[in-house]
């Protein structure tokens, strides 16, 4: 595997969007602090620190995902898993972060068990890396679809959103390190663009595949993954 080494202006950009949530954190311990602090604003005061939290814990999760690309060293431990309970286990993990946004998110999935041999650490990092993208490129109030389908010899997932889409020029590339870290539209959002370069692997160690489909600016995206059943 081609090795990525994790840039110098990448890692000045994470220093940066530490700064946000770290602010955010301490102005809301001021906030707790206070005498007299009405219920409504102490529990808004905690639940910003909560999401900031897990934003830094997703961007420190970046900086070790890097580190993995960099030394090509993922390793999968199969078992049978249900598809279908750590698809919504995973949509659950990320629910606090669109609840944050204002999106909704609509889970399909068939009636029944879902079984494949997966490893369900990395199937969950590929469920909440693409929900966490959908999350960040949908404005405010946005509308988010995870689907599970199930077939005779693989199962895939789709997410789509109605966010702000995929540049034509970008698309072919949407899964190299760090693209979205450099592309115009990502410098107002967090993220090192490392997440769907370790989605791609993954899906790669898997024996599946992964593809990025979006109509254009402004017209959302969908992302398929597809797994073999017995890899």
């Amino acid at each position: 595997m081609q090795q990525h080494p994790v840039r110098m202006d990448v890692l000045a950009t994470v220093a940066h969007e530490l700064r946000n949530p770290i602010a955010a954190i301490q102005s809301a311990v001021r906030v707790l602090v206070a005498a007299n602090l009405a219920t409504a604003a102490r529990d808004e005061a905690r639940a910003i620190i909560d999401r900031q939290v897990l934003r830094i814990a997703r961007l420190s999760d970046d900086l070790l995902n890097a580190g993995y690309l960099s030394g090509g060293k993922l390793e999968l431990r199969l078992e049978r898993i249900d598809l279908r309970d750590l698809v919504g286990s995973a949509v659950e993990t990320c629910r606090s972060q669109l609840d944050a946004r204002g999106h909704s998110l609509t889970l399909h999935s068939p009636s029944g068990t879902v079984a494949l041999d997966a490893d369900p650490v990395r199937i969950t990092q590929v469920i909440t890396n693409l929900i966490d993208n959908a999350a960040k490129y949908t404005e405010r109030g946005g509308r988010i679809v995870v689907g599970i389908e199930d077939h005779r010899s693989e199962v895939s997932i789709r997410i789509s959103d109605n966010g702000i889409g995929i540049p034509p020029e970008l698309l072919p590339r949407i899964f190299d390190p760090f693209v979205q870290a450099d592309h115009a539209l990502a410098h107002s959002r967090y993220g090192m663009g490392i997440g769907l370069s370790l989605v791609k692997r993954i899906a790669e160690l898997h024996q599946g595949t992964v593809d990025a489909y979006s109509a254009g600016l402004g017209k959302g995206s969908t992302f398929t993954v597809r797994l073999p059943r017995n890899p």
